[in-house]
């Protein structure tokens, strides 16, 4: 059963209006004006002879008589122009009994023998009656002469009737045949469109669907734009969901990271109302203090990287290294640090990035290593990797690090001492300000654990110029 839509109901109506148009229109034309037309050719054929002869003497109408005769087939008969009406009658009725054109009824009157003798030329019909047929003539005057141009006109009403009839059922079969068809090549357009229809549901109900249609057309290319769109909102909508979740987890760090410092600065301050305080309280309150303006710092920080846009730009990594290096050699010497270096066979490093987001990714992974590292040896090197790239890393030990802490030390407030002391821990947020910065740069990084030295690692591509000395 063909199901009725709105496409499929207006292309059967249109069709059908333009179907009826047409045929109605062609049958109307055929049935009311096709006799009156095939007598007005027979009349334009007789008037074309007449102007092929008008100028003819009649020794040479009678050369050129007969062939006219055969090919135009039409009779041409010739009598003198002499004796009463009905002489002139008897002679035309002989002369075209003579050339096999018998008639039941012809007579030329007085009146028209007149306008002939006046040089007129006259049309004159002769029904034939029972015979079914008529007798389409032009008579003029030549030379003393009366000349009769005439052709058989036979009356096809009947067989009109007949072929009417015929067409009508015929176009009647044939516009049931066109609705049909219509109605099948519509379904064949409609079916594809109700796919897409239902895609396009399932996508608003955020049901992420795809489509196969092979029609070869538009319609195609166009399910292809739907699938492309399906699949981008997929990831968009995704990666939105797995930004809100990062987001209240986020929420739920920075309350519970708040919350610790507000109620010890809370319970210290109402230790000094109470005089309890044994000269810490103060100072214990002032490191709250500290530890959660620098949480907020570390915040702000975050919130602008992820809004600030890169800006690349060429520079020497090895410059922007040493540095940044140069500037903790006095926190070096504070704490009785070794840096152990390893990019001296680099001799030069061009690298197309941005160099402040760089720079605050040095900073933070040298910063890191200094306070949780527990020797006080660490190192960093820059060397030639495969495929023309340049491999940062920085190495320190630590032994509280576990092979699965690595999955999540990247994410905010994420810290490997469960007791979530400030001295080992921190607030958890510098490494997932790294992550970020080298996410929007779209460089690769990573970290590592083996005999519990951790290490982190960044990848550059530059072009290399290696030192051999």
């Amino acid at each position: 059963m063909i199901k009725i839509n709105k496409i499929s109901t207006k292309l059967l109506i249109m069709v059908s209006i333009i179907l009826l148009i047409v045929f109605g229109t062609s049958y109307s034309l055929h049935n009311f004006f096709s006799s009156d037309y095939y007598l007005y050719k027979m009349k334009t054929k007789i008037n074309d002879i007449y102007d092929e002869v008008k100028d003819l003497s009649l020794d040479q109408l009678m050369e050129k008589e007969t062939a006219i005769e055969n090919n135009n087939n039409v009779t041409i008969v010739r009598v003198e122009n002499n004796g009463s009406a009905t002489i002139i009658n008897e002679n035309i009725q002989f002369a075209l009994y003579k050339d096999k054109v018998a008639l039941n009824k012809f007579w030329i009157t007085e009146e028209v023998l007149q306008k002939v003798n006046e040089g007129k030329t006259v049309n004159l019909l002769f029904n034939q009656g029972k015979l079914k047929s008529s007798l389409l003539t032009k008579i003029y005057e030549q030379d003393g002469s009366l000349i009769l141009i005439g052709t058989v006109v036979v009356h096809n009403t009947d067989a009109l009737n007949i072929v009417n009839q015929f067409s009508f059922y015929s176009i009647l079969l044939g516009i049931i045949i066109s609705l049909l068809l219509v109605a099948y090549f519509s379904r064949k357009i409609i079916t594809p469109l109700e796919q897409l229809q239902d895609v396009a549901k399932d996508i608003s109900n955020l049901d992420f669907k795809q489509v196969t249609i092979k029609s070869g057309d538009e319609i195609e290319e166009l399910s292809k734009s739907i699938n492309q769109m399906s699949q981008r909102l997929k990831s968009a909508h995704a990666e939105l969901e797995k930004k809100n979740q990062s987001l209240n987890t986020l929420i739920s760090s920075i309350s519970h990271e708040v919350k610790t410092p507000l109620s010890l600065i809370q319970a210290y301050t109402i230790g000094i109302q109470d005089d309890l305080d044994d000269g810490t309280y103060t100072d214990i309150i002032l490191e709250q203090v500290k530890y959660t303006s620098d949480m907020v710092d570390y915040l702000i920080k975050l919130s602008k990287i992820q809004k600030t846009v890169v800006h690349k730009e060429k520079f020497d990594l090895k410059e922007l290294l040493l540095k940044v290096i140069s500037q903790y050699n006095i926190t070096f010497k504070n704490k009785n640090l070794i840096l152990q270096t390893d990019f001296h066979s680099v001799e030069r490093s061009i690298v197309e990035e941005d160099s402040s987001q760089i720079e605050i990714v040095f900073n933070n992974l040298i910063s890191n290593a200094i306070k949780y590292g527990e020797e006080n040896v660490f190192s960093i090197s820059l060397a030639s990797d495969i495929h023309d790239a340049l491999k940062f890393t920085i190495t320190n030990k630590t032994t509280r690090l576990k092979e699965e802490h690595l999955a999540y030390i990247w994410d905010p407030f994420y810290v490997i001492e469960e007791s979530r002391n400030k001295e080992i821990s921190g607030t958890g947020l510098g490494l997932s300000i790294v992550a970020e910065i080298l996410a929007k740069n779209d460089l690769k990084y990573e970290a590592t654990l083996e005999d519990s030295y951790i290490s982190f690692s960044v990848w550059f591509d530059v072009e290399v110029t290696e030192n051999n000395c």
